[in-house]
């Protein structure tokens, strides 16, 4: 009944329940396949190799991209930003987008076929991967910055990060901050209806964010529901 899971997300839990000791009910079994991030987080990549005084484009899955798909596209030729898409978001020409990023377990483990199929390297935290994901993914170009999950923590360092969640936008902020961008324009982060528990979510892993030192401004470009500053993409290739 929780919302935040799609009908893909359950099956595929379900499947690796199957896996794991799933014959008799256990919520011990059944968090794990919620939280594989348990242990000390670890990485081998560092975002600011990359990312360093850039600003960067971050694409959400919501329909805001695809409603202003040619702005977004004006904006990326015409001022470079480095295109960051969340997951296997394709709703934009696929050759103006840099990287993919993925942690959530359930998405990892439903779309990692097609991560190997998609030509932009992942940022993943790889090294902390079980080995059907790690064999599911042999030969792509794998960015390994190591995530672990604490309540109310975002703790970030060049390799990896301590985030209140596995979801896919905190890992996200997390890399952008530790490869010291300049700021964070965000597009697809329309937000759900009224009463829907991600709002909520997503608003306070927004304020957690803005509360450590060295956040970066987050604009959205493309209307949402969120506690962002908002700024029209429109506006931003006028200016």
């Amino acid at each position: 009944s929780d919302t935040r899971y799609d009908g893909e997300d359950i099956l595929t839990v379900i499947q690796h329940l199957s896996s794991t000791g799933g014959k008799h009910y256990s919520l011990d079994n059944l968090e794990s396949a919620r939280n594989f991030y348990s242990g000390k987080p670890k990485g081998t990549w560092k975002p600011v190799q990359v990312i360093k005084n850039r600003e960067v484009l971050l694409l959400g899955a919501g329909p805001g991209v695809v409603a202003h798909r040619e702005a977004l596209e004006h904006y990326i030729l015409k001022n470079k930003p480095f295109v960051m898409a969340l997951n296997t978001q394709s709703s934009i020409a696929t050759d103006l987008i840099d990287v993919r990023l993925a942690c959530h377990p359930f998405r990892l483990l439903a779309d990692c076929e097609e991560h190997a199929e998609l030509s932009q390297p992942l940022i993943s935290p790889f090294s902390m991967l079980p080995e059907e994901i790690k064999q599911a993914l042999k030969g792509k170009e794998i960015y390994d910055y190591g995530l672990g999950v604490k309540p109310d923590s975002f703790e970030i360092f060049d390799t990896y990060c301590t985030l209140p969640n596995s979801l896919v936008v905190a890992y996200a902020l997390a890399v952008v901050t530790s490869g010291k961008a300049k700021r964070v324009l965000l597009s697809g982060f329309d937000g759900y209806g009224a009463g829907d528990p991600r709002n909520e979510e997503m608003d306070h892993l927004i304020k957690i964010y803005s509360r450590m030192e060295h956040a970066l401004p987050l604009v959205a470009v493309t209307p949402t529901k969120y506690q962002l500053i908002q700024q029209s993409i429109y506006s931003c290739l006028a200016s």
